[in-house]
């Protein structure tokens, strides 16, 4: 599962009842559930991009071709894979930038793999420290740190 959240969302700055009511159903989700929903280890990456940082969430999957790669302001896009080992616990963390800039795009720019063990610290950049990807249209640059959120593997 892959979930991305922006810091700066255009039209969505109205507390509606509809939206009100959503946040009432997944709390009772989570309540249910037993904080279940908040336990999965979570690998989470703040990434910036000139003025807007995303927060990008993976989770362990066996299906690394499967996951998604996040659209960056029609510049860059990040992808953050997390592959699942043979007990589906982590077993690395593979995250890719590519250049949407450029003739030929995507071009890779940047990839970066993780092996276990992975610091104890839950807030970014605590597993990747602060990495700093550059397009060659312009020098456009766009900034990522990730932590891993759960029990160390």
């Amino acid at each position: 599962m892959v979930g991305i959240r922006e810091g700066r969302m255009p039209g969505r700055h109205r507390n509606t009842g509809a939206s009100r009511v959503w946040r009432m159903v997944w709390g009772l989700c989570v309540l249910a559930s037993g904080g279940q929903a908040l336990a999965q280890p979570t690998l989470l990456c703040d990434v910036r991009q000139a003025d807007v940082t995303r927060r990008v969430t993976a989770q362990p999957t066996s299906n690394p071709y499967g996951v998604v790669s996040h659209d960056i302001d029609e510049r860059f896009r990040f992808k953050a894979v997390v592959g699942a080992g043979p007990t589906g616990d982590a077993a690395y963390v593979k995250l890719y930038v590519y250049d949407m800039a450029v003739q030929g795009a995507p071009v890779l720019l940047h990839m970066a793999t993780h092996l276990p063990p992975w610091p104890v610290a839950h807030e970014p950049p605590a597993l990747t420290g602060w990495n700093h990807v550059y397009s060659s249209v312009l020098g456009r640059e766009l900034v990522y740190g990730c932590a891993w959120q759960g029990d160390a593997p």
